[in-house]
């Protein structure tokens, strides 16, 4: 601060103590030697002027970043209350332009009414949150259904970022029912977009598809990993066996020219009888299995094709056999319905045992 504006403000509170000195309570009234009258007391300042003027010398104070302290006697004790456009504003050279401690509950509470506007709104760089051993630098608590805690957006709609975390862990997220929840863009997929992104990052376009950044760019090399109509990550088991026509469960018999079968490939089965001994072999939400298909005792020629549950086209065939009395098979993947079935059909003039085992399935 300049000598000129301190001079400014010692001169506003010297008004300000001349004033408050002219509301002090008049010494009683006594008569006057020569008319006998009471004497009256001087005129007063009002005290809103008062008030206004020590308003004046405290925002004075806090744009220099001068420490004033004010002592408040019993009929002040109550809790400040500001109101304005804004309501309050402190700047600092250096330093903290506000700097509050509690040693019990919040140093600083704020709340707004109106939606989706933040209680306190602080623009780059100059806004930190710093803990101490064993504590967090940031709190935000939502106490209402479908809120948020904390909010950070970045207004920019081709770079930037709502918030940055670094640290060994970088940012750490719990959650009683959706740990991360990754909301779609309004965009396509990344790879048609020109936006810029770094390797190692995860989008979820308009489509529901969740993409990971390969190589950075504009808009950089992208795959994808998972999507509603895709198959996500490949998980082998142990191979078990899910379906033999030749056991009494759970639907025998060899499969003619034109047979359709309808079959769940969600539990594994004894390979003697047929009996289920894992229900869940293959988990719900399983999209497709990795599968060997194998024909036995053979009658002529012909084929099997294994389509998605409910499906009875043929457009492919799974195996193929050409004569009697032969053991064949193939590796090969099915794709499930939701229910995990398939639909086997068979073709040709001959008919089939079969049995499918299962290797893995995809998520």
């Amino acid at each position: 601060m300049s000598e000129t504006e301190f001079d400014a403000l010692r001169q506003e509170i010297a008004q300000l103590r001349a004033e408050l000195h002219e509301l002090r309570p008049a010494a009683a009234p006594h008569a006057d030697a020569c008319s006998g009258s009471p004497e009256q007391p001087e005129s007063s300042i009002s005290r809103r002027h008062a008030l206004r003027s020590a308003g004046v010398v405290a925002v004075g104070a806090l744009a220099g970043g001068i420490a004033t302290i004010a002592t408040a006697g019993p009929a002040a004790a109550a809790p400040g209350s500001f109101t304005g456009d804004p309501a309050v504003t402190a700047e600092a050279t250096t330093g903290f332009g506000v700097s509050a401690t509690s040693v019990g509950g919040p140093a600083i509470a704020a709340s707004t009414a109106a939606p989706f506007n933040a209680a306190i709104e602080a623009y780059n760089p100059n806004w930190f949150g710093v803990a101490g051993t064993g504590g967090v630098g940031v709190v935000g608590t939502a106490t209402a259904a479908g809120s948020s805690g904390v909010s950070g957006r970045a207004d920019s709609t081709v770079s930037g970022s709502g918030g940055f975390f670094s640290g060994p862990n970088g940012v750490t997220i719990n959650g009683t029912s959706v740990t991360v929840q990754m909301q779609r863009t309004a965009s396509g997929a990344p790879p048609s977009t020109q936006n810029s992104y770094s390797q190692g990052a995860l989008v979820v376009d308009n489509a529901g598809a969740l993409w990971y950044c390969v190589t950075g760019g504009t808009p950089g090399s992208w795959r994808q990993l998972s999507g509603a109509t895709t198959a996500g990550a490949y998980h082998p088991v142990t191979p078990g066996r899910v379906y033999d026509s030749r056991c009494a469960q759970p639907s025998p018999g060899p499969l003619s020219s034109g047979g359709i079968r309808l079959l769940s490939v969600a539990a594994q089965r004894n390979i003697t009888n047929g009996a289920v001994t894992n229900a869940n072999f293959i988990p719900a939400n399983a999209t497709a299995v990795f599968a060997n298909v194998a024909v036995v005792n053979t009658v002529d020629s012909g084929y099997l094709t294994i389509n998605p549950g409910g499906v009875t086209t043929v457009s492919a065939s799974t195996i193929n056999w050409g004569t009697s009395n032969q053991t064949q098979s193939n590796g090969v993947s099915l794709t499930l319905d939701n229910a995990r079935q398939v639909t086997v059909v068979a073709g040709g003039p001959g008919a089939t045992d079969f049995l499918i085992d299962v290797f893995g399935y995809w998520l």
